[in-house]
Order: structure tokens, then sequence, then C-alpha cells
């Protein structure tokens, strides 16, 4: 089939699912069309499943919970798997670029493309006879099927009366440009960049350092032996510092006497402040020290041990300041900013981690980057799988005596069922019980409006809830 009328089907199915529509059910129809028609495609152009399947994952995610984070995860899923299925072996980050680009701009890169490398008989050519006579056919038929309708209508009543129950009434400016935005999106899905170039430039970039021969070492001697003082130097005295800082971040720690909650807040948000800028700190000494030659320089034992010893430190200090914010979150509860504390830590382990194989197996920056920007992918899909609006809900009701019932009700309407029950079992204040109740009543009003195309999880229990 013809990849224009490919994509003006697909536009027709865009229109009905999403126009005047909010995401659930939709999100994960056109993520299964999306799929399906990327797979119909020959050529070069190799299905990625392990990001297909990811990319349907986070609708389904969507489908369960439709907050603004798993619809964000579900559309840089979206353009990772562009990306993948223009080039299954470019790097993550350029994968999302190029199905970034793809979605915007991709119909007007290969028509000016096309304009300076072919002539017009060559157009021509890439059109079918038999498909333009189709849509010419096509064309004609409908404006004369109009036409006569109008006619006939006004000679017979009968024929008039059913005519007249036809309702156009969604045919509207609005509705058009919709339409037509969803065949450009289409026509680039199926039609994509030619990135052959910035593709080759990726794959050319290797994981692994190039190894320098004998000479190159000895003409760099004395410049290696610089960097290698100087690199000693300043990662010895860094080491010093954090153990310093170490001890004493675990007598406070660790002290018999009570640490307030105000207290526990800026501990563990210096904590972090003082991680962030550890760990900048030491990618940026490692990536410089460890750029080159110095990785093959046979005396570099001495700084590759300071470096290993400055890893572990910050290793450590991602240890206290997990554990600091495990009893701020046991004395107050979970929050979003909370949790972003614990990914953050997660994150940075897994940068320290890279960080010590960049160094002890030689890798390269790109490597840092790719692993790096993977970890993050990894980390967002996960996240967006879990209904965080209700775990913080779940969690602080559970576990805590007096929870911020004000905080819970700023969260997203999914909690609103949870609250509803705590409010009727529990002795809560009487405008708290207001503010739940007009809450819940609202979630509910809002999801029996949905239409099909709408629907999340909450219409299939909806009845069991309530």
């Amino acid at each position: 089939m013809n990849v224009h009328i490919k994509s003006l089907l697909s536009a027709l199915a865009f229109s009905l699912l999403f126009y005047s529509k909010s995401f659930g059910l939709n999100l994960f129809l056109i993520s299964i069309l999306v799929v399906a028609l990327v797979s119909t495609l020959k050529g070069t152009r190799n299905v990625s499943w392990v990001y297909a399947l990811t990319y349907i994952l986070t609708s389904v995610f969507v489908l369960i919970n439709p907050t603004g984070f798993t619809i964000f995860v579900h559309f840089m899923a979206l353009m990772v798997y562009v990306g993948k299925s223009i080039s299954n072996q470019t790097s993550l980050y350029l994968s999302w670029l190029l199905g970034f680009m793809n979605l915007l701009i991709a119909s007007i890169a290969n028509f000016i493309q096309r304009q300076n490398s072919v002539n017009e008989k060559d157009i021509k050519k890439e059109t079918s006879p038999k498909l333009l006579n189709r849509l010419k056919g096509s064309f004609f038929a409908g404006a004369l099927l109009i036409l006569f309708a109008t006619l006939y209508k006004n000679a017979n009543p009968v024929f008039e009366n059913l005519v007249n129950q036809i309702n156009f009434e969604f045919i509207s400016i609005p509705w058009v440009f919709f339409t037509f935005l969803g065949y450009i999106i289409f026509l680039n899905i199926l039609r994509p960049l030619d990135a052959q170039e910035i593709i080759a430039v990726d794959a050319s970039q290797k994981n692994e350092l190039k190894t320098p021969s004998e000479i190159e070492i000895i003409g760099q001697k004395k410049q290696l032996e610089s960097e290698h003082t100087l690199g000693s130097f300043i990662f010895f005295a860094l080491n010093l510092l954090l153990i310093f800082f170490l001890v004493t971040d675990g007598i406070y720690l660790f002290q018999k006497n009570e640490i307030s909650n105000s207290e526990y807040s800026a501990s563990v948000h210096q904590g972090v402040y003082a991680l962030m800028f550890s760990i900048v700190l030491a990618i940026i000494l490692i990536l410089y020290f460890f750029r080159g030659n110095l990785n093959f320089y046979k005396e570099n034992t001495q700084i590759k041990t300071l470096t290993y010893a400055w890893i572990s430190l910050n290793i450590i200090l991602i240890v206290f300041t997990t554990y600091k914010n495990y009893t701020y979150v046991e004395a107050l509860g979970l929050t979003y900013k909370r949790i972003g504390v614990f990914v953050y830590l997660l994150l940075t382990l897994t940068g320290l981690i890279t960080a010590y194989i960049k160094v002890a197996e030689v890798k390269s920056f790109i490597y840092l980057v790719r692993s790096n920007i993977a970890t993050v992918f990894t980390c967002l899909v996960i996240s967006a799988a879990i209904p965080w609006d209700r775990t913080i809900t779940y969690f602080n009701l559970s576990t805590l005596e007096n929870p911020d019932i004000h905080y819970l009700i700023g969260l997203g309407d999914t909690n609103s069922i949870q609250l509803y029950k705590y409010a009727k079992e529990k002795s809560v204040d009487y405008d708290l019980k207001i503010s739940i109740k007009d809450k819940y009543e609202d979630y509910f009003t809002q999801q029996s409006e949905k239409t099909w195309q709408e629907y999340t999880l909450v219409q299939l229990v909806q009845n069991d809830l309530k």
C-alpha cells in the first residue's frame, strides 16, 4: 500500500482517537498502530522489538495511571522507538534525537532533498499512474455524491430525512487541521529522514580508547609524568577532605542526641548538594586525567589507586545520604522530593560505577554518555510503572500516626478513593473531610464523562470502587 494512503488512513484513526480527547485507551491503540505500520516497512529499517514493546508498555502505564509523568515517559519512548526504527545500532541519545527530528521535519527535509537530487520526470515516476487515477476518481466521486445528494433530497422527503440524519458537524477547520497534523506525523514515521551521515559518525565512536604505540608514549613521557603528579596531588587532597567530611557526618548522624525534623531535612539537603558537587567534580577530573595516553602510562598506578579511593568514598557518601533520607521518610512520610532524592542517589551510584569501569577498562567518554543515558531511560520507564500518588498516599496513611492530609489532597486525583475511605474510617478534621469528599466526587464526575477513547483502568473497575 502506498505511503500516502497509509498516512491518510492513519490520520483519520488519529483524529478519531485524539481530537478533543484526553489520553487513555487512545494512546494504547495508536501505539499498536504505529508499531504495526513500522513493522510493515521493508529495506534497511530493522524493527527493534525491545523498544517497540517498551513503547507499547509505556502506553499501558498511561492506561493504568494517566499522569503527566507517565505521558511524558510514553512520548520519550515514542521518540526513541522512531529513532531506533531508522537505525537499530545507534546510541540511545542519538535515537531520541533522530526520533524527535523525524516527527517534526522529516517531510520538509525529504521534499527539499528530492528537489535537489532528482529532476521533475523522476518525481513523476515515483507516483504510480494507477494510484493517481484512483485518487482523482475518489475526489470527483465524492464531489458528485454531495452534489446529487443535495439535488435528490429536495425531490424525495424520505431521502431528505435520511440525508439530514447524517451528522457532519464534527468536520470543522480545527478538525481538518488536526487530521492533517496526524497525516504529517504518520508520513514522517513511514518516510523518515535520511540520516546516514549522522549514524555513521555515531558508529565510528568507539567505547574503548585507542591504544597508542610505544613511540607515542615515550614522546609524551614528560607530559604524562606531569599530569600524573598533578592528578595524584589533587585526588590525594580531595580524598583527605572527603574522609574528614564523612567522619564528621558519621558522628553527627549516629550521635545519641535526638535530631529535630528540620535538622534532618537540612542534613539531607546539604548531603545531596555536597554529593552533586562531589560527583560532578569527580567525573570532570576523571575525564580530564584519563582522557588519553595517561591510561596507558605504565607508572599510573598511584593516580588510579587514588581515583578508585575517591570513587569508593563517594559511594560511602551515597550510603550516608540514603540513610539520612530514609530516616527522614520514616519520620515524616514520603513526598515526591524525597523519592526524587532516592532516584538521584541511585543514578549517582550508577554514574560512579561507570566512572570506575571507564578507568579500569580504559573506556572512552562516549561510553559514559551511552551507558548513563541508557540508565536514565530505563529508570524513567520503570518509574512510570509505579502509581506514585497512590503509593505515597498508602505509605503515609498506613505508617504515620499524623499524616499530612493537606499534602495528600494536593496530589493527583488518583488517590481520591484512598483518602475517601481513610476519612470515613478515621477521625479527620471537618474541613479536611469536606475537601476530601469534594475531590472524590469531582474525580468520579470526570471519569464518568470520559468517552471510550479516553478510558483508563478506572472505567473498567469503577463499579467496584464506588
